[in-house]
């Protein structure tokens, strides 16, 4: 069994939903549950580099990955951590900054124990 967050979802029963999961080695899972509006606003901060989609942000902006097939894993979390960490949280309001540093700490775990994250569109 596993902990799922659904903070973030609670009042949007029905409406698309981003799961974030992560896998530990001994296949243990933890979840977050987020309303795609919220992650839409969210992504919608990261900018191109260099006049191109990268990482995350080239998988959300051509509606691929997740999109496709659920779950999804995330192939590349360092990228995928930079890019939330590149996002101006004052663009944000008080409950997607919450939600980002949420994402930023699941990424930033996942890394340094060396888990999978996987995302799924719902």
């Amino acid at each position: 069994m596993g902990h799922i967050n659904n903070k973030y979802y609670l009042g949007f029963e029905g409406e698309p939903e981003i799961i974030f999961t992560v896998v530990q080695k001994n296949n243990e899972k933890s979840e977050i549950s987020i309303w795609s509006g919220y992650f839409n606003n969210i992504m919608q901060q990261i900018t191109p580099v260099e006049g191109k989609w990268t990482a995350l942000a080239y998988y959300y902006n051509l509606n691929i990955g997740w999109y496709d097939e659920s779950p999804w894993l995330v192939d590349n979390i360092e990228d995928a951590y930079k890019q939330f960490k590149s996002i101006d949280k004052y663009k944000l309001d008080d409950l997607e900054e919450e939600i980002l540093e949420e994402i930023l700490e699941l990424f930033k775990k996942s890394i340094e124990e060396n888990n999978n994250v996987y995302i799924s569109y719902e």
